[in-house]
């Protein structure tokens, strides 16, 4: 089988290498939590709407959208963990409205060239390949990643974000040009949704520091070299703790 690595699988290690063994190497697969739940019906509906605007020019209705919404939270939500105060009507009805707000106001602006448009990259006396998918390009060349967040994000965490230098890394070796900028397209779960996007660019500097990082995590793996975080925010959510703790 061809060995691959990918953005979630690099950011996983930097997070926590022992969580990383649990999940890629021991196969253990940990039921997701609201906001992975939530974060996915949203990407879904989302989804649908850009794949079939490609050749139509034309958003879907709202009614639409929110059945697809609603169609795909309701099905992941049955394998979902939710927390003690938590009730998945209440969250449903939170994705209802960063549908709604986001499909009103960011849809209608963008016009899709590629949406979910996989890559698999190989490069020479490298034995795995770089995985991945790019979520949106609009026909200006712009890369969008959609994010759902409990707060506002700040441009620092778009311009340190390996997963933005990866698309670039893809593109540019895919299609030969260089992308006109790379965007998070925010939606902030608050009372009234918030909307944000923010932009950034990537150098060359950026990508070849990207291409280090990725040989270095990938030498970690293959030596099996994995440890606890020892991280009290990181370990307060991660599904691996009970395990973690007999380490």
């Amino acid at each position: 089988m061809e060995k691959h690595i990918s953005v979630s699988q690099i950011k996983m290690y930097l997070r926590c290498p022992l969580q990383y063994k649990y999940r890629y190497i021991d196969g253990l697969i940990i039921q997701p939590t609201s906001s992975l739940t939530l974060g996915k019906s949203i990407h879904s509906a989302l989804e649908s709407n850009y794949s079939q605007k490609i050749e139509s020019k034309q958003d879907l209705p709202s009614e639409k959208m929110l059945d697809l919404f609603s169609e795909r939270w309701d099905k992941e939500a049955q394998e979902t963990i939710f927390e003690e105060d938590e009730k998945a009507g209440t969250i449903k009805d939170e994705g209802v409205k960063m549908v709604t707000v986001y499909h009103d106001q960011i849809s209608p602006t963008i016009q899709p060239k590629l949406v979910e448009h996989g890559f698999n990259l190989n490069f020479e006396n490298v034995s795995y390949t770089l995985k991945g998918i790019i979520d949106l390009v609009d026909m200006d060349g712009t890369i969008i990643d959609h994010k759902t967040a409990k707060r506002s994000m700040v441009p620092e965490d778009v311009e340190s974000n390996i997963q933005l230098t990866c698309y670039a890394l893809a593109y540019r070796s895919v299609f030969g040009a260089e992308e006109k900028e790379l965007r998070f397209d925010v939606m902030v779960k608050t009372k009234v949704p918030k909307l944000q996007q923010i932009s950034t660019k990537r150098t060359q500097d950026d990508i070849n520091r990207f291409l280090k990082l990725m040989g270095y995590v990938s030498k970690a793996i293959q030596s099996g070299i994995f440890y606890p975080c020892e991280d009290r925010q990181t370990c307060s959510w991660c599904g691996y703790r009970g395990l973690c703790k007999k380490w």
